[in-house]
């Protein structure tokens, strides 16, 4: 997730459990080690594209990371300034801990960590959060605002119930997204639409209204499903977004494409426009303004340009249009369905 919530969950986590040694310190070193993992795109300028994609959530959101990082790096903190404040099973138990839900929180959304690195890029995500999600991080940031400012039982409290509140929030969302997939699945199979993968996915900042990305042989379909406006019953409107396959068949077995095969899961499209071919990763979210909009004009999150070099890769800049229009458009399909 975004790294204010990875932030504010590191100190809370911290602060749970070394309130009483370190006191308020407790959450400045929890956000610093909370934010550890993702300082690995301090590599980038060093990697190219391609490269970028790999690394990125790889050996520093592994589980070996977690484990072994935390072992070592716990043990470093309290040789530092925590030698006459931490035990080192408490330094150590207390950044494992930080690390191991800061990977779990990111498993947690639909861009994953890969828990394996280095001896596996596959991606793993369950894709029940969003990418930021305030629902989640503010009853964290009240608890620990309020854990900065009343110390002892009252800070511990407050931060406690912090990280009950947004843990329980992402139990709601497990089962908002596991009825939301079900129901999803159902009615594809109803229809007899052979599906070769799936992923259904949380939508900006809420865990009521779920996308459903499907890949058939012939392309791609997406639908939406509303916890609160839709039932079991209404037919789920799927749009259908072909993969263009034949524009990559030339550039199969390159490196820019390979590896946005691997990171999209097979989730994208190919487009080209005027002699520029991109490919798109679906799993994120499409803007668009109206319903009935063509997928042709569908703009994408993840958006990458494939060169004739195959061992270069450019990452497109995002200048959404009718952004307002797609927020709305959203709005509308939590509260009213479409």
């Amino acid at each position: 997730m975004d790294s204010v919530t990875q932030a504010t969950l590191g100190a809370a986590v911290a602060h749970l459990c070394w309130h009483k040694q370190l006191g308020r310190k407790a959450l400045l070193w929890g956000a610093a080690l909370g934010t550890l993992p993702d300082l690995d795109i301090i590599a980038y300028p060093f990697l190219d594209g391609i490269q970028r994609l790999y690394w990125h959530r790889g050996e520093s959101h592994s589980i070996w990371f977690a484990v072994f990082g935390g072992l070592l790096i716990g043990w470093l903190v309290r040789q530092g300034r925590m030698k006459h404040s931490l035990s080192v099973y408490h330094a150590m138990a207390g950044v494992l801990l930080i690390f191991a839900t800061h990977i779990l929180l990111d498993y947690f959304t639909v861009y994953g960590t890969q828990l394996l690195a280095p001896f596996s890029r596959y991606g793993f995500a369950h894709a029940n959060l969003f990418i930021i999600d305030p629902l989640y991080t503010l009853p964290l940031l009240a608890g620990i605002l309020i854990a900065a400012a009343a110390n002892g039982r009252t800070g511990w409290r407050a931060n406690a119930a912090g990280i009950a509140v947004s843990s329980l929030y992402v139990l709601f969302s497990l089962t908002s997204h596991a009825y939301a997939d079900r129901v999803f699945k159902e009615q594809l199979r109803a229809k007899n639409i052979g599906v070769i993968e799936s992923i259904t996915g949380a939508t900006p900042m809420n865990t009521l209204l779920w996308r459903h990305i499907a890949r058939t042989e012939k392309g791609l379909l997406i639908g939406y499903f509303s916890i609160i406006a839709d039932s079991p019953e209404d037919e789920i409107r799927f749009d259908f977004v072909p993969r263009n396959e034949h524009l990559i068949a030339p550039y199969r077995g390159q490196p820019n494409v390979d590896v946005i095969e691997w990171f999209s899961k097979g989730f994208w499209v190919a487009q080209k426009k005027d002699n520029v071919l991109t490919l798109s990763d679906l799993r994120f979210g499409e803007f668009r303004a109206s319903e009935n909009d063509s997928p042709d004009t569908w703009q994408y999150i993840f958006v990458w340009e494939i060169p004739d070099d195959p061992d270069t890769l450019l990452q497109r800049s995002r200048a959404i249009k009718d952004g307002r229009a797609a927020v709305s458009l959203l709005w509308r399909r939590l509260t009213i369905g479409i």
